[in-house]
């Protein structure tokens, strides 16, 4: 990542992963998820998954590759990369003859990248038949505990091979690791690879003689060697460690070319696999699959029969780019920018311009409100359509995103070295606040907005939430400079949009989606739509809600502060029992009475409250607690003024059961009174909804 990673010095890395190599239980904390780097604590986020599909069940599919003829695009692959020596992940067999002839078995397990089924399914069948016979079962997390759970369950114990990515949900974790526990021999002799999932499944990877179970009673975490090595690849701040894991593994398989010995050919594929799964799309999962099989196949006949094999170049999209529609050719290659500034460049073209009218392409104008938009790379690696949908009605409800792809892991970084803000612009000429130093000026583009589809922390991605908060004040430093709303919207990746709509956001979902980007500071969230089997699919009522509010959000950023309006809504429940301003353990007079002199010094116009010195929260409350009776509802705004004088009078005449601080002068409102205005029924049910307005028209028929 061009904020964050430097040119890695090859020859010390190689030096360190030597040392790494030497010692035990290497790499048990190389997870990029799952709390590399950061776990101190129990790293599940619990909360449960409900069925996707509305508790229909949708079988895993098997795969038997035996028949077909090899195509022009198996003879035209490149050569593969050197096989590195080492044991099989599959353990001792009967014979040789058992080995060639029965099928290899490989297990998928996708969570929260269930959309990629089909990719999966796909590139096992495209196999190349002389790979011998091989079984591709692939499950989604719904499966896990679902009605196929019994499935899946065999698959587990039966796989030779099995793969689990991006599974974090508490229950899901139990359970696969039970499974996986009581799967033969688990952990000595078959191929395990846990990429991007909580660290309690991470340590049962193992590729022959590489392992990342825990080394006895140890401490976790990284051991120092491990720490040495991605120093090597990042900026050197913790935060930054993740981004420097992932370009460690561009590099890593190289570097192990030159170490001997089984236990680095053993890590050597297990690198191999992870960035052929990383980069992701068809080829590359081919490859993972087909690297995967011969590295399980150990015997003499095997691999005289995969001799003809190759495996493809990987093939790499960037870790971090930005994406348009419009950035589409006719073959629908998709070319990427390669910061933000060069984005806004080419957005603000006449090229581009010209090609939306070419193509009936709508376009936000010139001076709307920029949104940097944080896609999922993933999601862009496998034309995920709703992506292109989402941009487009943006810019149809006239914002200009600026529509950044990142792995996951670097979204901090992306905030605090390709992002700012005209605030932020102003805060560091006035001295009132300083740059980072890995800010890229020449990269940068200034931004109204940010809006996260990804979720989790800002700072870690899937990485940061297995321990929620731990870098909150990093976080807060990044979006208090730039002082842009920062919004989290995002498709449900573990819920159905039935299932939403029946039951609304439930378990991990919604810790992902609210929970922890609230400790970031998210002003606000919003679902944009979830699963129709396992496709992504947009909601676009919930996209305009989105561009609404964001239009708003950044409408109320250019209003002048004196010219702004805020409600302050207060506890109120249950109703018309005295419950107004309760809130338990917590001061809600003085709150109040703290928030409104705040909002005057920062020039909000809160009448002669803060000047007042007979104001007080105490009264704001006991005056609104009376606007609260029925009595008083009802007899509309003309009476409500006068209950609350009424009130006063009593709190003069010492009546014990009205608060005190009415009785100052003025009541200890800071001049509030109590105003109306006529509204018609129809605005009001636009304003507040149809069950709404219907108790108001039953409390004021007239």
């Amino acid at each position: 990542m061009h904020s964050a990673i430097g040119t890695p010095p090859l020859a010390a890395a190689l030096l360190l992963i030597l040392q790494l190599l030497s010692g035990p239980s290497p790499l048990r904390a190389f997870a990029p998820a799952g709390g590399v780097l950061l776990r101190t604590r129990p790293s599940i986020v619990r909360g449960r998954s409900p069925s996707r599909r509305g508790g229909v069940r949708v079988p895993a599919r098997t795969v038997f590759e035996v028949e077909r003829s090899p195509t022009r695009e198996d003879e035209a692959s490149s050569a593969p990369p050197p096989i590195a020596e080492g044991r099989g992940g599959a353990g001792d067999v009967d014979s040789d003859e058992d080995n060639a002839t029965r099928a290899t078995n490989v297990v998928l397990l996708a969570g929260f990248e269930s959309f990629n089924r089909e990719l999966y399914e796909q590139s096992g069948r495209l196999l190349p038949p002389s790979l011998g016979p091989v079984s591709v079962k692939v499950f989604a997390d719904s499966d896990i505990r679902g009605n196929a759970s019994g499935e899946f369950a065999t698959a587990v114990g039966e796989a030779d091979v099995f793969l689990a990515s991006l599974v974090f949900d508490y229950d899901d974790v139990s359970a696969v690791t039970a499974m996986l526990d009581s799967a033969e021999d688990v952990r000595t002799q078959k191929t395990r690879l846990i990429f991007e999932c909580a660290t309690e499944l991470m340590e049962y990877n193992r590729v022959g003689s590489f392992s990342m179970a825990s080394a006895g009673d140890g401490p976790s975490g990284p051991p120092p060697a491990v720490k040495a090595v991605l120093s090597k690849f990042s900026s050197g701040r913790e935060e930054d460690k993740l981004a420097g894991y992932l370009e460690l593994l561009k590099v890593g398989p190289e570097l192990l070319k030159f170490v001997p010995g089984e236990k680095a050919g053993d890590l050597r594929t297990w690198m191999e696999a992870y960035r052929y799964w990383n980069q992701g799309g068809l080829s590359n999962v081919r490859s993972m699959l087909q690297l995967l099989v011969l590295k399980t196949r150990k015997n003499a006949a095997a691999a005289a029969n995969a001799g003809d094999l190759s495996l493809p170049e990987l093939v790499v999209t960037p870790a971090t780019g930005l994406l348009h529609p419009l950035l589409f050719d006719e073959s629908g290659s998709m070319a990427y920018a390669s910061d933000p500034k060069s984005y806004m460049d080419w957005r603000l073209s006449s090229a581009c311009a010209k090609s939306a009218k070419e193509r009936k392409f709508p376009l936000a104008p010139d001076d709307a409100p920029r949104v940097a938009l944080l896609l999922y790379r993933k999601h862009v690696i496998t034309g995920q359509r709703y992506i292109a949908d989402l941009i487009r009605a943006m810019e149809a409800e006239g914002l200009m995103p600026v529509p950044v792809f990142i792995n996951g892991v670097e979204a901090h970084a992306i905030v605090r070295d390709w992002l700012t803000s005209d605030r932020e612009v102003e805060k560091v000429n006035s001295g009132a606040a300083t740059r980072e130093p890995t800010y890229k000026p020449n990269e940068a583009a200034e931004v109204d907005a940010v809006v996260n589809t990804i979720g989790f922390p800002l700072v870690g991605g899937p990485a940061g939430s297995m321990e929620a908060g731990r870098n909150v004040d990093l976080s807060s430093k990044l979006l208090s400079d730039m002082d842009v709303p920062y919004v989290v919207a995002s498709p449900l990746l573990l819920q159905s949009i039935t299932t939403w709509k029946e039951c609304g956001v439930l378990g991990l979902q919604s810790v992902v989606l609210y929970s922890l980007p609230e400790l970031d500071g998210a002003v606000d969230t919003v679902v944009l739509g979830g699963l129709v089997g396992d496709k992504i699919a947009l909601v676009p009522e919930r996209v305009r809600k989105l561009a609404g509010r964001l239009n708003g959000w950044v409408g109320l950023r250019r209003t002048p502060v004196k010219d702004r309006r805020i409600s302050v809504v207060l506890y109120g429940f249950p109703p018309n029992v005295g419950a107004v301003g309760t809130a338990a353990l917590l001061d809600v007079p003085s709150s109040l009475d703290n928030l409104l002199k705040r909002l005057d010094k920062e020039g909000y116009n809160v009448g002669k409250y803060a000047s007042d010195p007979n104001s007080s929260g105490e009264s704001l409350v006991a005056a609104l607690s009376v606007l609260c009776e029925n009595a008083v509802i009802a007899g509309g705004f003309e009476r409500m003024q006068s209950a609350v004088e009424v009130r006063m009078e009593r709190a003069r005449g010492g009546d014990p059961t009205v608060a005190e601080t009415l009785a100052r002068p003025g009541g200890g409102l800071g001049g509030a009174v109590v105003k109306g205005a006529n509204v018609e029924f129809d605005d009001l049910e636009n304003m507040l909804g149809k069950y709404m307005a219907r108790k108001v028209r039953r409390a004021w028929p007239e």
